[in-house]
Formats: C-alpha cells, structure tokens, sequence
C-alpha cells in the first residue's frame, strides 16, 4: 500500500510538471509571434516608404529632365506651364532659342485626388500619387514656384509632401528639388 501511493504521488507531480512546461511554452509561443508580428508591421512600413521614396524619386527625375530644358516657367497656384525650345524636324534645338508656345508642358498637383500630373503634347500622365497638401509638420504649402537668383539665372522650385502608404495616419514624407532652368531667355 506504500507503494501504490508513492506511485499516484509520482503522477500527480509529473502531471503538474507537464502542465507547467505546457504553460511555460505557451508564453514563449505568445511572445515568439508577438515578435514575429512587429517585425512584420515594421517590414510593411519600410516597403511603403521604399515604394514613396522610389516614386517620388522617378516623378522628380522626369519632371527635371523637361525643367531643365526649359525656356521659361510661370506658376499659377498648384500648376505649373513649362515652355520648351522649338525643335526641327531632327529633334534639335532652333537657334537661336525660342519658345514652343504651341506645345506648352503642364505640370498639375491635384491635392484632392492626391496626384502630381504632367501633360505633354496632348497626352496626360500620372507622376506620382499619395499627395498631401501638408508638410509632415501640419502646414500648407505651395508646391511650385520659380525664381530669378541671379541675372541670367532662373530656377524652378518644386516641394511635395507625400503619404507613405494607405493608411490614413501613415506618415508624410517631405522632398524638395531646385532645378536650374538651362535655356532660360531673358527679356
């Protein structure tokens, strides 16, 4: 009979160690996807800020490449008309230099639909998307404005404010470019 209960005693403690090594992997098993999960929401966030930055990288390289080219640039509130030098039949240059006014570049911020457009000969473009009329600090902004800041030298301001991401709280990322307009005429 002694021996009957130091057997039932036996269980009754291996059973108690079992539930408690049962327990303790549980927390660990809570913690390890606990972990795992913010790492997760941690990648998301830094794929949608790669995805803005690489974005508004592309919309401001294209948007350089024509600026630089231009003549003259005049700014009305959120857009921007870019006049470009005239072009022969080859695709180069007529000097000396003088505006295409027949095809003038358009470049639009649409803050309502969150868009930086671009039109050209005709054809409108989508540059980027997700743009906010907010710097990251809360204040309003004017995303186009051009500047003589020397004789003979013009520049093209360009400053947008997008959202990283979907989500309505998602930070904004701020980007700001000077662009020296190249063949700018003076008057």
């Amino acid at each position: 009979m002694h021996r009957g209960r130091n057997a039932r005693r036996a269980r009754g403690s291996m059973m108690l160690e079992l539930v408690v090594a049962s327990v303790l992997s549980l927390v660990v098993l809570m913690l390890l996807v606990n972990t795992q999960l913010s790492v997760l929401r941690c990648y998301e966030r830094t794929i949608d800020h790669n995805t803005a930055n690489r974005s508004t990288y592309n919309a401001l390289r294209e948007v350089r490449e024509i600026v630089q080219q231009a003549i003259s640039v005049s700014v009305s509130d959120a857009s921007a008309t870019i006049l470009l030098p005239r072009r022969d039949g080859n695709g180069r240059f007529i000097t000396p230099l003088q505006a295409d006014t027949a095809n003038p570049v358009q470049l639009q911020v649409n803050f309502s639909l969150g868009q930086l457009r671009l039109t050209q000969n005709g054809q409108t473009r989508i540059l980027l998307t997700n743009l906010v009329d907010r710097t990251p600090q809360g204040v309003s902004y004017t995303p186009f404005s051009v500047q003589q800041i020397a004789p003979g030298v013009t520049v093209f301001h360009i400053r947008l404010s997008v959202q990283q991401g979907q989500d309505t709280n998602a930070p904004y990322l701020w980007y700001e470019e000077t662009i020296l307009l190249r063949n700018a005429v003076q008057n």
